[in-house]
């Protein structure tokens, strides 16, 4: 019953939109769909998949992710010590947009900003396995010198570690990480990311940016096809778009819902697995939810078999870590709670809620684009039927949504995670006291010494064995309501043979390719 309702709801609600923006058909030009504007290209600052699907196609690292494996990318060579603490690396012949070549001190320039106290960035703790790099982020140390990274000489980089890290060549794919041109930044201060100003050295570069309209990116190899990436997050407008031959890829957000059945029927839409899981966060310094049995009780109530139902592409989660990432993997999540009902409201009466009116008025954020209001929407309905709560949802445009995560957190949030390289690290550091991406409020020091003994632990079964304590810890204390794993699907129209799309969800637009015109 609860179902059916449930469809009925959907379908009134997925109402269609007619575009009402004009894009060239230019068969030399791409047509992406990103959904909302880029928050920054501020690669230290930037903290999103949107700025991230922009920043990794105009510039690049020391290494990169290729089919799940390390490659060098802007490092020509490497050599790590017996102790696995020293890394020198040998930095390509390449040259900026400008004509200015890369050197050695561009990356340090980069992590310096990114771990100067002063820069705020969320991701700096990405750095902190470097020595006195976190003291340096926290301000016990000023001397930047103190800190395990060093030009030796034009080419040549020196990074001293705390202890052997055997994902941190991993960790030099990411965009947090990649070199900066300090003289472009002191010149244009904030304004340097302006298409104008802007200096790069990917394979493609920015050239025309319309706030809330599209970006314009060229290649600097002239065989390849210009990228538009068009801003629309109502995806049944993006659809339309789409099925009139105004865009040539969409990603899964951006397709609704109710029409990913019939779209499995055509060869237009594609799916690959992906590292990528999605949760409700909690505001665990905010009553009621600082009480870890209410944010038991409203994670417990949550039949998960329902987002299988309703999204298609999606499988409840039983770990943090989706299935696709190694090493970790376990039942740590039941798949849903139905036998925990009655629990749940027996603890609410006990405490003085018997009369639900009076539990207090609790908002659910999430991000207004693609299917999350959907999802937000399922949840209020299942906390209502379950517990007679009603929670209060919003919906904010995406760059005001992670203002206020930042600034003034909700009682609840929707989040997502998409790896940033794939291993369970990258998902079991996130919720550490210091990762500057860890939205809750939750530390626990158990929690943060497993994942440090993990990270240090060459032993594959030791190191497994490390997360999934770390793991238990979080299944206990409950600041996340893991929902659900999924895989990436996509729409792309016929004249594109590859979509260009990793593991991660991101798009490698070199990567992209367009069939042979028939004759």
């Amino acid at each position: 019953m609860k179902t059916k309702k449930l469809f009925l709801f959907l379908f009134l609600f997925l109402f269609y939109i007619a575009p009402n923006q004009s894009y060239s058909n230019n068969t030399q030009t791409i047509r992406i769909n990103i959904g909302n504007e880029p928050p920054t290209l501020d690669w230290n600052l930037a903290t999103d998949s949107i700025s991230f699907q922009i920043i990794n196609n105009i510039m690049g690292g020391l290494t990169k992710i290729d089919n799940n494996r390390i490659e060098a990318n802007l490092a020509e060579s490497w050599e790590i010590d017996e102790s696995g603490k020293e890394i020198i690396i040998k930095i390509k012949k390449v040259y900026w947009n400008d004509g200015e070549e890369l050197i050695a001190q561009h990356f340090v320039d980069s992590w310096e900003r990114l771990l100067n106290p002063k820069t705020a960035a969320d991701y700096a703790y990405f750095l902190y396995d470097i020595k006195n790099a976190k003291e340096y982020n926290l301000g016990k140390i000023s001397d930047f010198n103190l800190v395990g990274v060093k030009a030796l000489d034009g080419k040549t980089l020196q990074i001293v570690l705390t202890g052997r890290k055997s994902y941190f060549l991993s960790v030099l794919s990411f965009m947090s990480t990649f070199p900066i041109r300090k003289d472009v930044i002191n010149e244009h201060n904030e304004k340097w990311i302006e298409p104008e100003n802007i200096v790069t050295l990917g394979n493609y570069y920015l050239t025309k940016w319309e706030n809330h309209d599209f970006i314009l990116l060229e290649p600097r190899n002239t065989y390849k096809p210009k990228i538009m990436l068009i801003m629309n997050n109502n995806p049944t407008s993006t659809l339309a778009m789409f099925e009139n031959g105004k865009l040539d890829i969409v990603d899964g957000g951006g397709i609704p819902l109710l029409e990913i059945p019939y779209l499995k029927k055509s060869a237009t839409l594609k799916t690959m697995s992906s590292f990528r899981n999605n949760y409700i966060g909690f505001n665990v310094n905010k009553p009621p939810f600082n009480d870890t049995m209410t944010r038991m009780i409203f994670a417990r109530v949550i039949d998960k078999r329902i987002f299988t139902q309703i999204l298609h592409t999606v499988r409840p989660t039983n770990s943090w870590p989706p299935n696709t990432i190694p090493p970790i993997h376990g039942d740590y999540y039941y798949l849903w709670y139905a036998d925990f009902i009655q629990t749940g409201n027996s603890y609410l009466d006990s405490i003085g809620y018997e009369n639900r009116e009076a539990f207090p008025n609790v908002k659910l954020l999430y991000p207004e684009s693609g299917n999350n209001r959907i999802i937000a929407e399922i949840l209020q309905n299942i906390w209502y039927e379950t517990l007679g709560i009603m929670v209060e949802i919003e919906g904010l445009e995406w760059k005001i949504y992670l203002s206020t995560l930042d600034n003034d957190r909700p009682h609840m949030f929707r989040g997502g995670w998409i790896a940033d390289y794939p291993h369970a690290h990258n998902f079991m550091n996130l919720f550490t006291c210091s990762s500057g991406n860890n939205e809750t409020g939750w530390c626990n020091e158990k929690y943060d010494e497993l994942i440090k003994l993990a990270s240090e632990n060459y032993n594959p079964e030791e190191s497994k064995h490390l997360y999934r304590q770390a793991d238990d810890i979080l299944a206990t204390e409950i600041p996340i309501i893991p929902l659900f794993y999924s895989d990436q699907i996509y729409l792309q129209s016929e004249r594109i043979d590859n979509a260009g799309f990793t593991s991660m969800g991101i798009i490698d637009f070199n990567k992209i390719t367009l069939k042979e015109p028939k004759d």
